[in-house]
C-alpha cells in the first residue's frame, strides 16, 4: 500500500460525507463507502469500527465493523453489556469513563503499549496501529462521556504503522465522518424515542408531520383497556422496587402479543394499559377483532404462567381484568398548546374503561362488548352472554359478553 500523497486532498471525502449525512444514507452504506474511499486514496486502513449510541429501551448502541474491504459484522450492543467482562476489559470503556477522546497506541515495535486484551488480539494478527476517537452528540448533556455520540476505531497492518500524514488525515476525516453519522442515525433515534413513548404507529404519525395539536382522525378501532385488580391495596403493603418489578412483568404479558397481533399500547396508566388495533393495508373490522380477541387470550396465558410460578416463590398473584370493545375513535395530538399527548379519545374509550369495571362484578377477568362481537360475529361462537348490564357513564344497558369456558 503506498503511503498518502504529500498533496492529498481530503476535501472530496469531506463533500461526501456531508452530503451523504444529510440525505440520511443508512449507517451501513455510509461506513462502507468512507472505508472504500478511505483505502482509494491511499490511507491504509486494515479494520474499521463505528459505534452509534442512542435512546433505545432494549440496546444502548449499534456498531458496524469493517475489515479487508467489505462490512463483516453488525451489531446491536443492549444496556446490559455494560456488565460483561467484554465491556470492562474494552478501551471504550476506559474512553467513556475518563472523558478520554483520543486514544492512540503502536501495536508493534519498541513503543508498542498493548494495555487491552483487543489490542494484543489486534497484535497477534498482525496488525502494527490503533486509534480510537470518541465524538459525542450533545444531546442534553455537557458529559464527555455522554452514550449519545459515536466511537471510531481504525487498525492498521503497515509496517511502521501510519505515517503522520496518515494518521491526521484519518483523524481529521473522522470527525466529518461522526457528524455524518450523528445525521444519518437522528431519524431512526427520534424514531425509536417516539415508539418507545408512544407506539410505532402514532410515531410514524408524528415524523410524517402531524405534529400540530388538533390535529386528529377519526377512524374505527378495536380497543383493549386492561387494569390489575386490586393493586391499590398491593402497593400500599409492598415495596417500591417489589411493585414496580411485579407491573413490569404484567406488561410483559401484554406487550408481545398486542404488538404481534398488529396493535399499539397507546398508555400505561398506572396499572392500567390503553391499546388500540386499527385496520391496516385493507383489513375490515371483522379481521381486527379477531386479531385483538386472539391477542387477549394470550395475554391471559402468559398472565396465568407469570401468577403460577409468582405463586410458587411465595408471592401473590396479581390478576389482570380486560375488556375488549370496537366504535369510531378520534385519534391524534390533544393537549396544551406546548405539551401534546398523541392518544385516542370518544365515548368509545370511556365505554371500553367502564366494561373493565364490570370484571369485578361479574367476576369474570375479560368482558366483550356487544359492539366488538357486531364487528366480528363469527367470534360468537367463543363467547357466552353474560345478560344486558348498565355501564356507568352509559345511558342504555349494554350486552356483554366473556370467553366461553371449554368443558371438560
Amino acid at each position: 500500500m503506498r503511503d498518502t500523497p504529500p498533496d492529498f486532498d481530503s476535501i472530496p471525502l469531506h463533500a461526501w460525507l456531508i452530503e451523504a449525512g444529510l440525505a440520511g444514507t443508512a449507517a451501513e452504506e455510509l461506513f462502507d463507502g468512507f472505508c472504500r474511499r478511505l483505502v482509494a486514496a491511499g490511507v491504509p486502513i486494515a479494520r474499521g469500527f463505528l459505534s452509534i449510541g442512542g435512546l433505545h429501551p432494549l440496546r444502548r448502541a449499534f456498531s458496524l465493523t469493517w475489515q479487508d474491504g467489505r462490512i463483516i459484522d453488525v451489531a446491536d450492543f443492549a444496556h446490559s453489556t455494560m456488565d460483561t467482562d467484554l465491556w470492562r476489559e474494552s478501551p471504550f470503556r476506559h474512553m467513556m469513563e475518563t472523558g478520554t477522546r483520543r486514544l492512540h497506541r503502536r501495536l508493534a515495535g519498541p513503543d508498542a503499549l498493548l494495555d487491552f486484551p483487543v489490542l494484543r488480539e489486534f497484535r497477534e494478527a498482525g496488525r502494527s496501529e490503533w486509534l480510537a476517537l470518541m465524538h459525542g452528540f450533545g444531546w442534553g448533556t455537557t458529559a464527555e462521556h455522554s452514550q449519545f455520540g459515536v466511537v471510531i476505531s481504525w487498525v492498521t497492518g503497515r509496517a511502521g504503522g501510519w505515517t503522520a500524514d496518515q494518521l491526521a488525515a484519518i483523524e481529521e476525516l473522522s470527525g466529518t465522518l461522526a457528524l455524518a453519522a450523528k445525521g444519518s442515525s437522528t431519524p431512526g433515534v427520534t424514531r425509536d424515542v417516539l415508539a418507545a413513548y408512544l407506539g410505532g404507529d402514532a410515531a410514524d404519525r408524528v415524523i410524517a408531520g402531524q405534529v400540530r395539536r388538533g390535529s386528529v382522525s377519526r377512524i374505527s378501532a378495536a380497543i383493549l383497556y386492561a387494569d390489575l385488580r386490586g393493586f391499590t391495596d398491593f402497593a400500599e403493603v409492598t415495596a417500591p422496587e417489589e411493585v414496580t418489578r411485579r407491573l413490569n412483568g404484567i406488561f410483559d404479558c401484554l406487550g408481545e402479543p398486542v404488538r404481534a397481533a398488529g396493535g399499539e399500547i397507546l398508555k400505561f396508566m398506572g396499572d392500567g394499559v390503553l391499546a388500540v388495533f386499527l385496520p391496516k393495508d385493507g383489513t375490515d373490522m371483522a379481521t381486527v377483532a379477531a386479531a385483538t380477541l386472539g391477542a387477549a387470550r394470550e395475554i391471559q396465558g402468559r398472565v396465568g404462567a407469570l401468577n403460577a410460578a409468582e405463586s410458587a416463590a411465595g408471592h401473590p398473584p396479581l390478576l389482570l381484568d380486560m375488556a375488549l370493545h370496537a366504535g369510531d375513535v378520534t385519534y391524534g395530538n390533544i393537549g396544551t398548546a406546548d405539551r401534546l399527548d398523541f392518544t385516542v379519545i370518544g365515548p368509545a374509550v370511556n365505554e371500553a374503561t367502564r366494561l373493565e369495571g364490570l370484571c369485578k362484578v361479574l367476576s369474570e377477568p375479560m368482558l366483550i362488548s356487544g359492539s366488538f362481537v357486531r364487528a366480528a360475529p363469527e367470534l360468537l361462537q367463543q363467547l357466552r352472554s353474560m345478560g344486558r348490564h348498565r355501564l356507568r357513564g352509559v345511558r342504555e344497558e349494554r350486552e356483554v359478553f366473556a370467553i366461553e369456558v371449554a368443558s371438560a
